[in-house]
């Protein structure tokens, strides 16, 4: 049987090649017990140190008390950090008609000092007069009344007492409210703000689907959606990334739904008005816009994974609409390889006692198109049926795969480590997309293969290049609105490809334990670019990881590199130079730092690798060889060389024939060489009748860069959840990265 990992109790994992001692906490099933934290939030609360992590430690000191090696911690940017939540206690009940719901908790929260008010977000929340109080814990029989106003600017509301201050202490934070559930106003997104703004939605906070029988018969059920800010149509709370606390849901809903929250259920009480009162474990410290409940008439399918690491089973299960938990059969059986996979890759289990995917249908009232394709709620993944469901019968599709192992990525990356802020999305959701790419090219090469991926580069390259491109890590302002990071194919994908681009320079080992160090020290805490860079350069022995990924996820553009190797005696003289490729950028880059990686010898399967940080650099390698920059066709970069050199390096091109992926890079930074003057008509020609790629591949090609087009210029993107955030965005000032 699978060891729990229990309130209050520190196991030690092992995380491949190296030992990582790996804090987790999760909440014990209704036994009041609150887990410990590692990185729990919180001015100044850190990691505790390895050798306090051990099987029986002293969790009775708070984690202020507690030695700190590394700090997981980050500062919020909007709400004030004078108060910290610890844990949140939610209940909640819908109407009968599934119009409106009514909302209540308890709060266990830290005032650090002495504060005129504490805020909450919230929005379209109606607070029960006279039913907000505050409790002292020393003093729990005394209740202080308080009055929620809210701000002028921003979904936030103060909590202030009659009159003078809330004075430092811990206290017991009680509010009452009600609130709407979406997609029961016909007018929350009508058609012409649909076709103005293509991430309008009604899929936020508390919204309703359908669930839909193969024969076409629907029910109502609900679900929420809390990224990026969401979660405060749902309750008042601390929607930051940076307030990381743990939650207990509880909820009263039909009696004939069945019901599902991040946490395991631990009961279900039948109310005499035909609802039933279901309540889940406490869940381990997470951000608020990952909490999550689903009620309606789902059918389940029900597997169990093993884990690989100790041998320990998991209940697996995936709600789907009633008559098709059939259509779930591949997705749960791609579940099991998935989780087996991140479970060796990092080392740690998850810290829950079950493991649920839950699909509901992509329309309700005949209104498609939700605004997303999935969320990674921590332990309760949510997707849309019409997407990912397959049926029996039917080969699966392309997204059905990639979305799955998608959001299972988040579960390590986004989940258990979260980004600080949202300019940051990107360490979500780059490392997802680089994971949903590189486990289907593993598993399922039929739909996915490392020449897409050199498609999927140069499509992104191609944006790249518009006056449209954005950095992957954006820089937020009070302009943010919906669909703040859009186009998205940066944040995913081009991000995905410089995480490519590091494990192609440090290797595939290092690269592994760079991010295992990077999960075990920000466990349940934040992380930033600057973390990521450090765990990486630690592993791979004082690399430059941080100069070169700095230098790609902020600045837009792609490099041209031209390479002109030149024959003395029996040594090669190579002279490379660095310049932006053509582009429309608004602030177009100058210059990068660049991982390069020669291939030279008469094989052509010589190695040379270095970082190239200046506009130009000469290397010397042995003998007189044909030179090739980026030989696995991966690197973010477009390689153009002399004619002299592109001579030598074609009469070698025979020692790729069996390397479609590098050959379909060759062709397509010649295509792009061409497009802007830097090499001929006839010299393209005749590197595309050498390399000698199928028609079908290169009409695919074509395909893949005119998609991107359109969505540079405006056209819907299809990623599997399009970030927007509700309210402005702070522009980040003198934060510790």
């Amino acid at each position: 049987m699978q060891r729990l990992i229990t309130p209050s109790a520190f196991h030690h994992l092992a995380l491949g090649a190296v030992a990582l001692a790996v804090l987790t906490a999760c909440g014990g099933g209704g036994d009041g017990g609150g887990g410990a934290s590692l990185g729990a939030g919180g001015a100044g609360l850190a990691a505790p140190s390895d050798n306090l992590a051990v099987a029986g430690s002293d969790t009775s000191k708070s984690p202020d008390d507690r030695v700190a090696a590394v700090d997981s911690s980050a500062r919020p940017m909007e709400l004030p950090d004078t108060v910290w939540p610890r844990n949140y206690k939610l209940w909640f009940r819908p109407d009968a008609a599934l119009k409106t719901f009514v909302g209540r908790a308890d709060v266990e929260i830290d005032v650090l000092k002495p504060v005129d008010a504490i805020v909450v977000a919230a929005h379209d929340l109606n607070f029960a007069r006279g039913r907000t109080t505050l409790r002292k814990v020393s003093n729990p029989g005394e209740a202080i009344p308080l009055t929620p106003t809210p701000q002028t600017l921003g979904d936030f509301v103060q909590l202030r007492m009659s009159d003078g201050q809330i004075a430092k202490g811990k206290y017991l934070l009680h509010m009452e409210w009600d609130g709407k559930i979406q997609f029961s106003d016909a007018e929350y997104c009508p058609p012409d703000e649909m076709a103005r703004n293509p991430f309008c939605s009604a899929a936020t906070g508390i919204f309703k689907v359908g669930l839909s029988t193969p024969e076409g018969v629907s029910s109502d059920a609900i679900v929420t959606q809390g990224e990026t800010n969401f979660a405060r149509q749902w309750f008042p709370g601390w929607d930051e990334p940076a307030f990381r606390h743990t939650f207990e849901i509880s909820a009263e809903v039909p009696g004939d739904w069945k019901t599902v929250s991040n946490a395991a259920q631990i009961d279900s009480v039948k109310l005499p008005d035909g609802y039933q009162r279901v309540s889940f474990e406490r869940t381990p410290s997470m951000p608020m816009y990952l909490t999550f409940f689903g009620g309606g008439k789902f059918d389940i399918l029900a597997d169990t994974f093993k884990s690989p690491l100790d041998g320990s089973e998991m209940p697996l299960r995936w709600f789907t609409p009633p008559g098709r938990s059939s259509w779930a059969t591949f997705a749960m059986d791609w579940t099991k390889v998935a989780m087996d996979y991140y479970y060796n890759y990092t080392g740690i289990p998850l810290p829950f006692k079950k493991f649920d995917t839950v699909a509901a249908n992509d329309s309700y009232d005949n209104k498609p198109n939700t605004g997303f394709g999935g969320m990674e709620n921590w332990g309760s993944i949510f997707e849309f049926a019409d997407r990912v469901l397959t049926k029996p019968g039917d080969k699966p599709t392309l997204y059905s795969v990639t979305v799955v192992t998608h959001e299972i990525a988040h579960q390590w990356f986004g989940d258990l480590v979260t980004l600080d802020w949202w300019d940051n999305v990107w360490l979500n959701e780059s490392f997802a997309r680089w994971f949903d790419r590189r486990t289907t090219i593993k598993f399922h090469p039929d739909y996915y293969s490392f020449s897409d991926y050199v498609l999927d580069k140069h499509a992104v390259v191609v944006a790249d290049l518009k006056n449209t491109a954005v950095p992957v890590q954006r820089n937020l302002n009070d302009a943010g609105s919906f669909g703040f990071i859009s186009p998205s194919i940066f944040v995913y994908n081009k991000g995905s490809h410089v995480l490519e681009m590091i494990q192609n320079y440090i290797g595939e080992e290092a690269m592994q334990k760079g991010l295992q160090i990077y999960l075990k020290d920000y466990a349940f805490g934040n992380v930033t670019p600057t973390r990521l860079w450090t765990s990486l350069e630690k592993a791979s022995g004082g690399k430059r990881v941080a100069d070169i990924g700095d230098s790609f996820i902020r600045q837009t553009g792609v490099p041209l590199l031209t390479v002109d190797a030149q024959c003395a005696g029996d040594r090669t003289y190579v002279s490379i130079s660095q310049e932006p490729f053509p582009n429309q950028n608004a602030f177009p880059a100058s210059s990068w730092t660049i991982p390069v990686t020669l291939a030279y010898g008469d094989a052509m399967q010589e190695r040379k690798t270095f970082v190239m940080a200046s506009s130009t650099t000469q290397v010397e390698l042995p003998g007189c060889t044909a030179v090739l920059a980026g030989p696995t066709g991966q690197d973010y970069y477009v390689s153009n060389y002399s004619t002299q050199s592109w001579s030598e390096l074609l009469a070698k091109a025979q020692n790729f024939a069996d390397n479609k992926p590098l050959l379909l890079n060759i062709e397509r930074d010649a295509f792009r060489l061409l497009s802007v003057g830097r090499i001929t008509q006839a010299q393209y020609d005749e590197i595309k009748n050498i390399v000698n790629l199928p028609a079908a591949l290169l009409a695919k090609t074509e395909a893949s860069e005119q998609k991107t087009l359109a969505v540079a210029a405006g056209a819907k993107e299809e990623y599997p959840h399009a970030l927007r955030y509700q309210g402005s965005l702070k522009l980040r000032q003198n934060q510790k990265r």
